[in-house]
């Protein structure tokens, strides 16, 4: 049984602080990937693909013969005995068909930008240099340009076992919603896409690794996500015991769910080490990123709403289908099965059919980002949703409260599981969480002042206002650990198997830390991204982090806080249950004189010294908190937006954002995450696109022309919190770093729809261009 959160102390959990990682990174003294010096370091450029599918050969006889260049590789120069081997699918699926990356391209190339061959040098100057004098040979091949060509009739394959170009192809089903249908009242239909687009964290991806011929260990050091499955991919692929692979994630630079992944890099860094006998180094370019690191979101949704008059949601049907990319690695088809689960959102459907097909095309393949196939739901079901409202002609936030899942009908099962787990939201207050939306953002005021300005006809404002609600699946388990440790100066050291990148979570553990030890937070040390730290992590993705993470160093200082009160109460004649733990001591409740200090307990818990029967030396606890259930953060958002005449341009006028993330370990840190969030959704929303032409070529490949929203762009939010604490962990929290992410696509084309409803607008696509706009009020 989860204990109650109501036992956590909270002197500094709950508190504002602020973050305890930012100083050093201010100061420039973080140390990323590339701040790495490895005496003796080889440096790597890699040749990639011009053409998004052929037959190709590399004649490496120039590269080779160049001053400084090591070594030139190709595939055919790694037997499947060394190691070379397709990236492994970490998250199965019953549908998935085998269609994994190699760490090179082996014969023919499948999107623009496909890895060929690696040239290892002494500079990574002369490296370029080595791979713009390879010579390759192509054969061209028909190209397959988007998931549309892909599953037409006719269309060329990508990988001769896949037929018809589909890597998966599933259904979703719960109650019977055709049966629904037949009967049904009402029936709204419409198609809805989202764009492809990424994360563009400030660092991009690299890769260090060196290999030791006398000890036959391997070190790596990778920008990443999740340190722990990228050993545990090593180890598999490689042949290599667990014990002789040590993975680090240094300090990474933001990461998105883009470094949630296993590129070809990360295994062809390591095979390169371990051939050469020297460390080896890549930084990928910033093209190299926008190019090739994991794409996103790309999806049509085909959304059936069945309801009555009144307005009650009876059934959902949805037609998917995904834009793989040229490859499915390490997640599968995760993102595209997490849609599928989440098209339900916080509405009361009991019947609701989803068939899902997974194409394969040839573009960079597509992984995670920021919310991982919920914004692709929240937007198609919220779309769908408004366009319900507008069919009724009802308001669509009294719409929304009308279906909601009611505050005392959880824990609410919805029926559909992802690729990983059930879907079970564990608790929730969606009304509650509109309310306080509604009246934060004046709904009914901006509503009054819509309609003046309607009333002034041409010189009127083009004002629009848009909801979305959405439900998060966060608290991704299967475990998080934790390993505490006191030595005998009293210092405290956290080692977290979590791996944040800029969520602020050592500042958020050593809150909770510092509650159950009687310190300050700030003396508490938190370690991470090391698998020789801790055996077993899992990563910092899915907005695990506060729940397992901060249940497993909860659970950790609660041992070491029990276990110090046995070690005191002898010594201090009293019981247990007369001690407390407050200002770096062991006290007796009510003689605070008397007491010991935990550097004394701890250098009395030393190998050797008399201790109570049964406990083991060292004043530590090791916990791995297990989450067989994620826990469901909600929210809703209300965008307020004004849309230029003569220009088209979208300006977000006002924007509320309410959150239920549980209980709040640090309310300033969930803020900074709601703002983070938003940012990257209004991206969405208006700007962000990763554009291939009918010919599989790709059009954006550096940012002059992957435009993101600046500080010009993004507005100040309205920010409060509902709190319904979760049953599922002892904190009562749930996760956060995503929701932001989620609503704002949606909102903001509910709104730019509504400030345009009188040009007949029909938003069903994003991004939403300010051209398009124009054009539309230019036709009418």
């Amino acid at each position: 049984m989860t204990p109650s959160a109501a036992h956590v102390r909270t002197q500094f959990t709950g508190q504002p602080l602020t973050r305890f990682e930012d100083p050093r990174l201010l100061r420039g003294q973080a140390a990323f990937l590339d701040d790495l010096r490895l005496p003796g370091v080889r440096h790597v450029a890699i040749a990639r693909s011009m053409y998004p599918h052929a037959r190709f050969h590399v004649d490496t006889a120039a590269a080779a013969d160049l001053d400084g260049v090591v070594g030139v590789f190709t595939a055919a120069d790694f037997p499947p005995s060394s190691g070379f081997r397709h990236i492994p699918a970490i998250i199965a699926h019953p549908s998935l068909r085998a269609c994994g990356q190699p760490p090179l391209a082996v014969g023919k190339v499948r999107f623009v930008g496909e890895p060929m061959a690696a040239v290892v040098a002494t500079s990574r100057y002369v490296a370029e240099d080595g791979a713009a004098a390879l010579a390759i040979e192509y054969e061209p091949y028909d190209p397959v340009p988007d998931a549309q060509a892909a599953v037409a009739a006719g269309a060329a394959l990508l990988h001769d076992q896949v037929a018809g170009n589909v890597a998966a192809d599933f259904t979703v089903r719960v109650g019977d919603a055709d049966a629904v249908f037949r009967t049904a009242e009402v029936v709204t239909r419409e198609r809805y896409y989202v764009q492809r687009y990424t994360g563009m964290p400030l660092e991009t991806r690299g890769v260090a690794a060196d290999y030791d011929l006398g000890t036959g260990r391997l070190t790596v050091w990778t920008s990443t996500q999740w340190p722990h499955t990228v050993r545990d991919v090593l180890r598999d692929v490689l042949g290599l015991a667990e014990h002789r692979i040590r993975v680090i994630a240094p300090d990474v630079g933001g990461g998105f769910g883009v470094k949630q992944e296993i590129y070809a890099e990360e295994v062809l860094i390591p095979l390169l080490a371990m051939r050469l006998g020297s460390p080896v180094k890549w930084i990928e370019t910033r093209r190299e990123h926008v190019t090739t690191a994991a794409h996103a979101r790309e999806q049509w949704h085909d959304i059936e709403l069945a309801a009555r008059r009144d307005g009650t949601i009876l059934a959902m049907r949805a037609e998917l289908l995904a834009d793989m990319g040229a490859y499915t690695r390490s997640l599968g088809v995760l993102c595209p099965s997490i849609t599928a689960a989440s098209l339900p959102g916080p509405y009361r459907i009991k019947h609701y059919t989803c068939r899902v097909r997974a194409a394969l095309t040839c573009k960079a393949p597509a992984a995670a980002y920021r919310g991982a196939g919920q914004p692709e739901a929240v937007f198609a079901t919220e779309r769908a949703v408004d366009h319900l409202a507008r069919e009724l002609g009802m308001d669509p936030a009294e719409l929304r409260r009308l279906n909601f899942i009611g505050r005392d009908e959880f824990p609410w099962e919805v029926g559909t599981e992802s690729a990983q787990v059930p879907i079970v939201y564990d608790s929730g207050d969606y009304v509650g969480a509109l309310d306080r939306a509604l009246t934060l953002s004046r709904y009914r005021e901006r509503r009054a002042e819509q309609a003046a300005e309607r009333a002034k006809g041409e010189r009127g404002r083009l004002l629009g206002i848009g909801v979305a609600a959405y439900v998060l699946l966060t608290g991704l388990g299967p475990h998080e650990g934790a390993v505490l440790r006191v030595d005998a100066t009293g210092q405290v050291l956290l080692v977290t198997g979590a791996s944040p990148h800029g969520q602020g979570t050592a500042t958020a553990l050593a809150q909770i830390v510092a509650d159950e030890l009687g310190l300050t937070p700030g003396d508490v040390v938190v370690r991470h991204g090391d698998t020789a730290m801790i055996p077993f992590g899992v990563g910092t993705y899915a907005s695990r982090n506060a729940v397992v993470a901060g249940s497993a160093a909860l659970v950790a200082a609660q041992m070491v806080a029990a276990k110090a009160r046995r070690l005191a109460a002898p010594r201090l004649e009293v019981g247990e249950r007369d001690l407390e733990l407050a200002d770096g001591v062991v006290r007796v409740v009510g003689a605070p004189h008397r007491h010991l200090s935990l550097a004394e307990l701890a250098a009395a818990c030393a190998p050797g010294s008399p201790l109570p029967d049964g406990m083991t030396p060292g004043l530590e606890a090791t916990h791995y908190f297990l989450a067989p259930r994620p826990t469901f953060a909600s929210g809703l958002h209300v965008a307020v937006v004004e849309i230029d005449r003569d220009t088209g341009v979208v300006s977000i006028a006002d924007y509320a954002a309410v959150s239920d993330a549980g209980r709040l370990i640090n309310p300033l840190i969930v803020e900074g995450q709601i703002h983070g969030g938003f940012a990257q959704g209004l991206g969405g929303a208006l700007y962000e696109e990763l554009v291939y032409d009918v010919s599989g070529q790709p059009r954006t490949q550096t940012l002059l022309e992957y435009t993101m929203p600046s500080a010009e762009q993004v507005p100040p939010l309205k920010i409060a919190n509902v709190v319904t604490p979760s049953p599922l962990n002892p904190l009562g929290v749930k996760g956060v770093g995503e929701g932001g992410a989620l609503a704002p696509p949606a909102a903001i084309a509910a709104a730019v729809e509504d400030a345009l409803s009188r040009f007949g607008a029909r938003i069903t696509s994003t991004p939403i261009r300010s051209e398009s706009l124009l054009r539309l009020m230019l036709r009418s």
